[in-house]
């Protein structure tokens, strides 16, 4: 069977398939990574805050899910097992190192970088500050909420599917993404009163 073909599998078939051919043919498996890397680096990132660490961690978790597969009961998505390995694992990343997560570093940029072509100079520069703020108020929260404000206004994932991942109900989700705006909301008026 061809990766083109192992494309159009479903989770549950490419798991069965990972039980079966086991460490003959690892393709069923890479192609599960393919589909969800992009998701635990994600939330790896919402924890630690660091790209590197977050790649780093990413490979951790897939490692795990491929020594625990044979556990999963089907009793929720693969998708959702996957997310909560994800959490857990960064969670268990920020225990061992006895700290909150590092805050992503905040890259300088040349004044050229700073003046896209129609706009003023000043105009660029308030944008950049708004960014910052932004940047630093979702650092200051805890990841979980920082991730759930991601899934939810950037990546713009429907209530349901937040309740599936977190595995709570759909007015739970609704509640917690309102809680998360009201918390960042917070910490961008604590951070310009600092200012």
């Amino acid at each position: 069977m061809g990766q083109h073909a192992l494309a159009e599998l479903s989770d549950t078939a490419l798991i069965e398939l990972c039980l079966q051919r086991g460490n003959r043919d690892e393709r069923p498996f890479q192609e599960l990574m393919q589909r969800y890397q992009p998701m635990v680096w994600r939330v790896c990132y919402s924890y630690l805050r660091h790209p590197q660490d977050a790649e780093d961690l990413a490979q951790d978790v897939f490692f795990r899910v491929y020594r625990s597969l044979d556990q999963f009961e089907g009793r929720s998505s693969f998708k959702t097992w996957l997310h909560r390995i994800a959490a857990n694992t960064c969670q268990n990343e920020i225990r061992r190192r006895g700290r909150r997560p590092q805050e992503a570093a905040a890259e300088l940029e040349t004044i050229a970088e700073m003046m896209p072509g129609s706009q003023s100079t000043e105009r660029a520069y308030q944008e950049k500050q708004t960014q910052e703020l932004l940047a630093v108020a979702l650092a200051r929260l805890d990841p979980e909420v920082s991730e759930i404000l991601y899934m939810k206004d950037y990546e713009e994932r429907p209530y349901h599917e937040i309740a599936e991942l977190f595995d709570i109900g759909l007015s739970a989700a609704k509640m917690r993404v309102q809680r998360a705006r009201l918390a960042l909301q917070l910490q961008i008026r604590q951070l310009a009163g600092d200012l």
